[in-house]
């Protein structure tokens, strides 16, 4: 999970960085909820016998102070058009910006969700 500081009502929150993968993708209202990539992006699904898809499963962390602040979970199946690098990454900075979007309305993430490339799709509750 990701680390937060203490912090006092309108301070400033520290996250500290996960791995050394790449870049940090995270996104913050500075106050109320902040949410980040919580590692690289898997082949999905895992099994090796489902063969080569065009889809990778990407988790974030969040934390929004209407759930008393504790950290939850949430999982994004991203359909690749194709490539992977800088297309993967711009996708997955979409996809934090929408579920950013989701969390500045409400306090609580679906737990599942698809993105094809334009739109984020709930799947599961």
């Amino acid at each position: 999970m990701f680390a937060r500081t203490a912090k006092k009502k309108g301070g400033p929150d520290i996250l500290d960085r996960l791995n050394e993968w790449g870049p940090v993708i995270s996104r913050s209202d500075g106050m109320l909820f902040h949410l980040v990539l919580g590692d690289r992006p898997l082949e999905y699904p895992a099994e090796k016998s489902a063969g080569k898809t065009a889809m990778e499963s990407a988790g974030f962390w969040y934390v929004h102070e209407g759930n008393g602040g504790s950290t939850e979970t949430v999982v994004v199946i991203v359909r690749r058009s194709s490539g992977r690098g800088i297309r993967l990454l711009g996708h997955l900075e979409t996809v934090a910006d929408r579920l950013a979007e989701k969390l500045s309305k409400q306090n609580r993430l679906s737990c599942l969700y698809e993105f094809d490339g334009r739109r984020l799709h709930q799947i599961a509750h």
